[in-house]
């Protein structure tokens, strides 16, 4: 929680944890994580709102808390949540800007099913046998002229790298950032850098939570359909070299990732909305957003009693 709250973020000095006290006690609290989003002409401050819960015997506190927020903070960045809060931020302004969809690949299916702790009853030998079909979906062969290797954030280049442009609205990132991911002591972060003919077009960031590994952020400079798949391809078998994991779980916002998902093995396991509270229309005119899993805390948390995704 120190990290997620106070530690320094680079690029970003605002205040990551805010709640609405009322007779000495928090009656709402919400987190943020702050982004900075690059269109083709400019660039906006957005903050991604997390751990977002109130009270509730007092309802409407919550969105009274976001309301606070919205006047000093231009735009607010949704994705997913309960199914209350999908049904009531549309009603109070937030417009849709996308969909995160959630891939997984079975790896170990018994290894899975004898660690699972959560209580299936009789639907779990049938979700093993599901699992042991997903298993055997196959890795696209990556081309020669690709490679990955793992990343150092302080070399030379590695700035140019980060300041590439993309085909759609993405969030800025810095050797610095990538450095702040890198240090969370709640999962084990590894990140590799993409190379097609020897030079630098993208990179990919693995998380581990137990035996579970996610694909948190993966981006490629100008991809063809081919590019997409030899990024995904690497990065699999980067996940899949790991001792010990049960399920790969990666996601995608862009069409062209999606595809290259389903052609490396992933199934298709479900979709969040994106949505935006953004008053001054600074990128819901621009959407879709590209959202990875670091544009939240979806890198690293975990329910332990249901850690598995499939």
């Amino acid at each position: 929680m120190k990290w997620k709250y106070d530690d320094p973020r680079p690029g970003s000095s605002t205040l990551r944890s805010y709640g609405w006290t009322e007779d000495g006690r928090i009656v709402a609290h919400v987190g943020l994580c702050p982004l900075v989003y690059r269109t083709e002409d400019r660039e906006a401050r957005v903050v991604s709102l997390i751990d977002w819960a109130s009270d509730g015997t007092r309802p409407g506190i919550g969105l009274d808390l976001l309301k606070e927020l919205n006047a000093c903070l231009p735009v607010l960045l949704v994705v997913g949540g309960s199914p209350v809060t999908k049904r009531i931020l549309p009603r109070n302004g937030f417009q849709a800007a996308g969909k995160l969809s959630f891939y997984v690949r079975v790896v170990h299916p018994w290894r899975q099913f004898c660690t699972d702790p959560f209580p299936r009853g009789w639907k779990a030998p049938l979700r093993f046998v599901r699992n042991l079909v997903w298993s055997r979906g196959r890795t696209v062969a990556t081309a020669a002229n690709w490679t990955c290797s793992p990343a150092s954030f302080t070399g030379a280049g590695i700035d140019s790298l980060f300041e590439a442009e993309t085909d759609f609205p993405s969030t800025l990132r810095s050797s610095e950032l990538m450095e702040y991911f890198l240090r969370c002591p709640a999962a084990a972060f590894s990140a590799f850098v993409l190379e097609k003919d020897g030079d630098r077009r993208g990179w990919f960031v693995l998380s581990r939570v137990g035996r579970v590994i996610r694909i948190a952020d993966l981006r490629v400079h100008r991809p063809t359909p081919e590019d997409w798949e030899a990024a995904y391809s690497l990065a699999t078998k980067a996940a899949l070299a790991e001792p010990d994991i049960c399920e790969v779980v990666a996601t995608a916002c862009i069409p062209g990732a999606e595809q290259a998902l389903r052609r490396n093995g992933f199934r298709f396991h479900h979709s969040e909305p994106v949505v935006l509270l953004d008053p001054k229309g600074l990128l819901v005119g621009h959407a879709p957003l590209e959202v990875t899993l670091l544009e939240s805390d979806g890198a690293y948390i975990t329910d332990p009693h249901n850690p598995y995704l499939s």
